[in-house]
């Protein structure tokens, strides 16, 4: 066996060990998508699946780079969430709002572990992979102070999200009063 082969072998080894807890984000999608439609006698399977597919156009439109793409992203929106107003009995605002929230809300561990990491890469490129733990704390605070510019969350701060608390000030001034304060 040539040792490429081998090293191929105990990267898949790896990568079988892990594969559950990579991929249980679609066993509580399911979850999640059961208990909508129990709770919600509005709308049938249909209805929901189209919900779904205009909710992944839409993220699909906050994340494209180009108008052409998020045109195209937008027109598709529509047309599934406007495909999905035959299968909502009554209030369909309402049941829509209710299930984007709902979808919203399940959380994408390989999606956080992307936005880490597209945060600290440029740092580690710059340290060649050898970076200290007050850098990181740095990049840490930065990441949970700053206010985010456009997206979903513009104008939005992570640490206002996670704990509810007002947050006024910038993360330079935040940063400078700890600094002072702890010299």
């Amino acid at each position: 066996m040539l040792e490429s082969e081998i090293e191929l072998n105990k990267s898949v080894k790896r990568i079988r060990r892990v594969l559950g807890d990579l991929l249980n984000y679609f066993e509580i999608a399911e979850v999640v998508l059961e208990e909508i439609l129990a709770n919600m006698p509005k709308i049938d399977e249909a209805g929901l699946s189209l919900i779904c597919l205009s909710w992944q156009w839409g993220k699909k439109k906050i994340k494209a780079k180009s108008p052409e793409r998020k045109r195209y992203c937008a027109k598709q929106e529509t047309y599934y969430i406007e495909a999905a107003k035959v299968h909502v009995l009554e209030d369909f605002d309402n049941v829509v709002n209710q299930i984007l929230k709902e979808l919203d809300e399940i959380v994408q561990s390989s999606s956080m572990v992307e936005c880490i990491n597209s945060i600290i890469r440029p740092y580690l490129n710059n340290t060649k992979n050898q970076i200290s733990q007050e850098a990181l704390n740095l990049i840490m605070f930065y990441h949970n102070h700053r206010r985010y510019n456009d997206g979903k969350r513009k104008d939005q701060i992570p640490y206002e999200l996670l704990t509810g608390q007002s947050q006024s000030k910038d993360w330079l001034d935040l940063l400078m009063e700890h600094y002072e304060n702890s010299h």
